[in-house]
């Protein structure tokens, strides 16, 4: 999995580690997600301020999870031949 990488991060907080497996739950339901669902109910809940104030000091942890997502997006919608 992708995102197992964030998930083995022994310097998360459970918040933050929640954060990411609500991130695979989305993955694992519809395939695709844009990134600017990060910033929206369900993950709005965890934290007022959004991933960037919920990873606080963790910059290179949400940074690596936006771009997870732009690989995973991107290599969706290769196979879908261009069709997302």
């Amino acid at each position: 999995m992708a995102f197992s990488e964030f998930l083995n991060d022994r310097s998360l907080t459970p918040p933050q580690i929640r954060f990411v497996e609500m991130v695979i739950d989305q993955l694992t339901a519809r395939g695709v997600m844009e990134a600017s669902a990060l910033y929206e109910p369900p993950f709005s809940h965890l934290h007022a301020g959004g991933p960037d104030a919920l990873f606080g000091g963790k910059e290179n942890v949400i940074e690596g999870i936006f771009e997870k997502l732009r690989q995973v997006n991107s290599g969706v919608i290769a196979r879908n031949g261009g069709a997302g």
